[in-house]
Parts: C-alpha cells; sequence; structure tokens
C-alpha cells in the first residue's frame, strides 16, 4: 500500500532516523514493492491462527511477573483507526478475511525495528517488535530499557525464557532471544472478544474440513 506521506509523517520519519534513501523508498512506494512478497510470505503463517493460540498456549508455561504500566496502551484492543492515528500509515498491509496485519518499519537510536500490529475484527490483540542483527549491548539495551519501563521497582534479574510481564488488565509482554535478534511480543488478554472468536473460527474450520474429508473418503469408498 504505497501512500504519499503528509507532513506530519515525514516529520515522524526524519524523527525516527530514516535515511534520505529509506524516506525515498516510502514516499515514492518502491520500499512497500521490494517488500511485499516478502512480508506475504512471513505473515501467511499466521492464516491459519493456530500461530496465534500457539503463542498463547506458550505463555502459559511461563511464570508472571506483574506490572503496574499498562501493555501497549493505545494499541492493544483498539481499531484499526486508532492504531493509524498512533502511528501513522503503515508501510504494508497483509489482509485474510477478518485479519489484517499492519507493518511499521522504524529506527530508533540507530536499532532497526520491524514492528507488526494483528488486527482480528478490527481489533488489535498482537504487537510485535522485532529486532534483527544485534550484537550483545544492543539486546542488553533494548531488554533493560523494556524491563526499565515495565519493572522500575523490581529488584531481582529477569529470566525471559521463563518469565512474562502482566498488566492489570492482563496483557502480556514475552521476549525471545533467538540467535540473530530479538522479539518483544504484546499479546492481549484472552479475556478479550479475538480469543473467543478466533476459537470459534478455528472449530468452525475444524468442523468444515471433517466434512470434507468424510465426502472424499465416501467417494472413494464407492468407487473401489
Amino acid at each position: 500500500m504505497a501512500t504519499l506521506a503528509s507532513p506530519k509523517n515525514i516529520y515522524f520519519f526524519l524523527k525516527k532516523g530514516g535515511s534520505f534513501t529509506d524516506f525515498r523508498r516510502v514516499l515514492f512506494g518502491t520500499y512497500h514493492t521490494s517488500n511485499s512478497s516478502y512480508y506475504k510470505a512471513v505473515l501467511g503463517q499466521y492464516t491459519n491462527f493456530s500461530s496465534y493460540t500457539g503463542i498463547f498456549t506458550e505463555s502459559m508455561n511461563l511464570s508472571t511477573i506483574h506490572t503496574n504500566a499498562d501493555i501497549q496502551r493505545g494499541v492493544l484492543g483498539k481499531s484499526s483507526k486508532s492504531v493509524m492515528a498512533r502511528h501513522g500509515k503503515p508501510d504494508f498491509v497483509f489482509t485474510e478475511k477478518k485479519l489484517s496485519i499492519f507493518v511499521y518499519k522504524w529506527k530508533f537510536n540507530g536499532l532497526k525495528t520491524r514492528c507488526e500490529v494483528h488486527l482480528y475484527n478490527d481489533q488489535a490483540f498482537l504487537v510485535n517488535y522485532i529486532y534483527n542483527h544485534l550484537d550483545r549491548s544492543e539486546r542488553d539495551y533494548i531488554i533493560d530499557t523494556v524491563t526499565g519501563k515495565y519493572l522500575s521497582n523490581y529488584e531481582n534479574q529477569v529470566d525471559f525464557q521463563q518469565s512474562k510481564i502482566s498488566d492489570r488488565n492482563s496483557n502480556l509482554l514475552m521476549i525471545d532471544d533467538f540467535l540473530m535478534g530479538l522479539k518483544i511480543t504484546y499479546l492481549c488478554s484472552a479475556e478479550s472478544d479475538w480469543y473467543e472468536a478466533m476459537i470459534a473460527d478455528l472449530n468452525d474450520r475444524k468442523e468444515k474440513l471433517d466434512a470434507r474429508v468424510r465426502i472424499s473418503e465416501k467417494r472413494f469408498f464407492n468407487k473401489i
């Protein structure tokens, strides 16, 4: 979705430290064109919804550290209109029926990140910040900053391989330290509408698939 940046978005982009080359790509749409196939391939994994339920299931295995700060306030649980009012127009939008994923490319203090805002039934329920190709000092800086924001009074060192952060609304924050970078995941409470609606959709898909399998088996049975 190549769009012409408004003066406000131009200022926002320059403020984030983007180079002139990157700015020119956003302005004239070549940035989106060169990455659309990549984004479709990467984000296509979410269309069966099992990835989302898997994230939630995995979160249940982590111990919980509570925070008084709201996690991704102004984004989680909000509509697409509210997300764009906060972050501007995304660089790329992936859509599949009720699912939409907004992709933003930002740069903070020299650190490039891809932000994904996932919406179901026009409600943001998951946000990913993905940082690639980090050295140890950059990893430590990001983790220390996140910890300082949400756990300013927490005295122990946080092991994010075993722990998650939960706010008063039961929204979650998890950090995955993979080989070359970090992925920070912010997940809306399962008590929100998205989870039950998605589970119902998954069950409906399973019933339709089972029905097709039964029909195929019956046709095969009648042919042999």
